[in-house]
């Protein structure tokens, strides 16, 4: 994407990506669980460190949905429907919009407390090999890449948001303790760590 033609990501839009990226590795890596744990932990402290808790709630219910999800398919072998279709999750973001996270994540470390940095920086790390950006930045191409724009992660919130205040998602028979239903009681609060 051209600078030119390139529109800032708001701070909720970082967070969107994040959250674009951990659920993206848990649909196409079921072993990759500890770092989509650590994703949503960098996220969690990055929105709270913004003043984004309520914005970014829906985002936090999301990820811990295809977590326990992920979990139950592991544990059962059972499939639990996604809340937003894994095929649409195949764009990735380009180098300037990781760079924009990463800068965000660091930015919070300054403001957080130490316990919390390393969290911060192993999300960093994690969403930096997720997104190739070493690749993108050493000008390795991927000619079939097709990136997120502002406008894309926005969408993405909007139906996570819809999806999770709906009262029944689609082919959900008995929804998944400690996640959609718990959530939709959550929004609008900050939503606990997950445990692991």
């Amino acid at each position: 994407m051209k600078p030119e033609t390139r529109i800032a990501l708001a701070p909720i839009d970082r967070c969107t990506l994040i959250a674009h990226e951990t659920v993206a590795l848990i649909c196409t890596d079921a072993d990759a669980l500890e770092s989509a744990v650590q994703l949503r932990e960098g996220m969690a402290i990055a929105a709270s460190a913004a003043g984004l808790d309520e914005e970014a709630a829906p985002l936090l219910c999301w990820i811990d949905r295809e977590v326990e999800s992920a979990r139950e398919f592991a544990a059962t072998g059972q499939d639990t429907p996604h809340l937003i279709d894994p095929d649409l999750l195949f764009p990735v973001p380009d180098a300037a919009a990781q760079m924009d996270v990463v800068w965000m994540l660091f930015q919070s470390a300054v403001e957080c407390p130490l316990e919390q940095r390393q969290t911060l920086l192993n999300a960093a790390r994690i969403l930096t090999e997720l997104g190739g950006m070493a690749d993108m930045l050493l000008g390795i191409r991927n000619p079939g890449a097709e990136f997120l724009t502002a406008k894309d992660l926005q969408s993405e919130l909007d139906e996570v948001r819809t999806a999770l205040q709906t009262e029944h998602v689609p082919g959900l028979a008995d929804p998944i303790p400690g996640t959609a239903t718990e959530c939709r009681m959550s929004l609008g609060r900050y939503v606990p760590e997950m445990e692991m």
